[in-house]
């Protein structure tokens, strides 16, 4: 039997309930089987992590750990060159050649994608499922013109495709950056709603985030 399964990349420094409710929302909404959250050891496309990729890998994994349908995904965790999503997406295509991949975005990555490294392969191995994000809109940047070629409303037709098409979601919008977290937790004042108590515990007893 064929699996769905949902690839959420990203450096999660740190993973933050933004991050998990985005996934179980995917999770949810198309019918997958899982979702697995893959913590990538060097961006292409942003500054090297403060924070070592295991360490971030640990707390993805006590943030996901009461959600079943969540797994933590290491393929990236050990790369010494930055990872792309096409050299991940042809491995686990590689690893596990009977599943059907759905790669997890932001409205803000669909409005870039074209810079991308080798996206028309992105297409070819992996269908896109877009969430939204504050600030981004489906009519900018390289959005229109891939929503007009690849958009697929209709998720059982999705579904019946091994690959190639853009499903647009209307998930909550969830205003957490990462990036403010860090710059609370270095201020030590950060907000109660953002990361789940066990990875600020775990924060806490590493010192990470320090200024």
């Amino acid at each position: 039997m064929t699996k769905h399964i949902g690839i959420f990349g990203g450096t999660f420094d740190p993973i933050h309930y933004g991050h998990v409710d985005s996934a179980l929302f995917v999770l949810q909404q198309c019918q997958l089987d899982s979702v697995r959250l893959m913590p990538c050891h060097l961006p292409a496309h942003r500054a090297t992590p403060g924070v070592n990729a295991h360490q971030r890998a640990d707390m993805v994994k006590l943030a996901i750990a009461h959600h079943s349908g969540l797994q933590l995904e290491t393929l990236e965790l050990d790369k010494a060159s930055p990872s792309y999503t096409v050299d991940s997406l042809t491995l686990l295509h590689q690893r596990e050649p009977g599943t059907r991949w759905y790669f997890i975005i932001g409205m803000d990555s669909l409005c870039y994608l074209k810079s991308w490294k080798d996206w028309q392969q992105i297409l070819q191995l992996a269908h896109l499922v877009v969430c939204q994000r504050p600030g981004y809109s489906q009519h900018e940047g390289d959005a229109p013109t891939l929503l007009a070629q690849f958009g697929q409303p209709d998720l059982a037709r999705l579904r019946q495709a091994k690959s190639g098409a853009i499903m647009l979601l209307d998930n909550k919008l969830i205003d957490i950056s990462a990036s403010a977290i860090r710059q609370q937790l270095q201020q030590g004042c950060l907000a109660a709603d953002t990361l789940d108590p066990v990875v600020l515990n775990y924060i806490k007893s590493h010192r990470l985030y320090q200024a």
